[in-house]
């Protein structure tokens, strides 16, 4: 398997890492909302946040990398708008459709791409506005217009919150990952989250079950596989090439949920999907740099 990934080009390494990352992301997904059936999202958060401390904890010693820090106001301040995207990307997980929130975190590039320009200063044409535009009156289809889905209008309110705070921690990484390893800043948001949430887990713990255990177990290995190969494909090609590929979360949300959650697949969603994808995909190709 290595030696056929070895003999592949550049941009073909990259669409499989970041094919990888969506499958991973969506199955960690998946199983949030298993674990949400029987625990509390703290519970959740602060489980995840430990298993994944220590299971980087062995990488940072086998690659010898350094703990100390001169950035640690940094990842606190990462860690804290982290643990919020977790607690309004989550909450909104175990009240909608999984392949719909999943097509909402996939939107989270017609916020990235402003915020590099507040932010970064990177520049923005007036076609990408553009695409911006028609990609929210993609959301706005997901939200659908049909009378039972009108409750859960709250919840997607939370899944877009949550997907703007990612965008902006996206931007906070682009700028603190030119002086910290991947592994470094994987390891301080876990062990920041863990010290943060140790508080509130003692007070608001339940009996945790050996299956809900095994549950967050699996959904920290899935994250931090789908931030690794995130990374990785990014690494290997240019965004423009392989961005795009992410929208196979849908792909594998929507098979998921139908699969394991017996969701339904409205009109109105697949057309919203089908305007989210269009636009995300425009909008990277124009923005090479996001």
């Amino acid at each position: 398997m290595y030696r056929f990934l070895n003999n592949l080009s550049f941009d073909i390494k990259g669409i499989i890492y970041i094919s990888l990352a969506s499958l991973f992301f969506s199955l960690m997904s998946a199983f949030v909302k298993l674990a949400s059936s029987n625990l509390n999202l703290i519970e959740i958060i602060f489980i995840r946040s430990l298993l994944a401390t220590i299971i980087l904890l062995p990488f940072i010693c086998v690659f010898k990398i350094q703990i100390k820090t001169n950035f640690y106001f940094k990842h606190l301040t990462r860690a804290v708008i982290g643990i919020s995207a977790m607690f309004l990307n989550f909450y909104a997980l175990t009240k909608l459709p999984l392949s719909n929130y999943m097509i909402i975190s996939f939107a989270k590039i017609f916020f990235l791409v402003p915020l590099a320009f507040l932010f970064l200063k990177e520049k923005i044409g007036i076609t990408s506005f553009f695409y911006i535009f028609i990609g929210f009156i993609g959301v706005i289809l997901i939200l659908g217009f049909e009378k039972s889905e009108q409750n859960l209008i709250k919840y997607y309110t939370y899944a877009i919150l949550g997907t703007f705070l990612i965008a902006y921690i996206k931007i906070f990484l682009k700028h603190i990952s030119k002086k910290e390893k991947n592994i470094k800043i994987q390891f301080y948001f876990s062990l920041n989250s863990t010290l943060i949430l140790l508080l509130p887990f003692i007070f608001y713990s339940s009996k945790i079950l050996f299956k809900d255990f095994f549950y967050i177990f699996l959904l920290s290995v899935f994250g931090l596989l789908a931030q690794y190969f995130t990374v990785e494909g990014l690494k290997k090609s240019e965004a423009t090439k392989v961005m795009p590929f992410d929208y196979t979360r849908i792909l594998f949300g929507s098979i998921i949920g139908v699969s394991f959650f017996t969701e339904k697949i409205s009109p109105s969603m697949i057309f919203g999907a089908l305007i989210i994808i269009f636009a995300g995909i425009r909008l990277i190709k124009s923005n090479p740099h996001n």
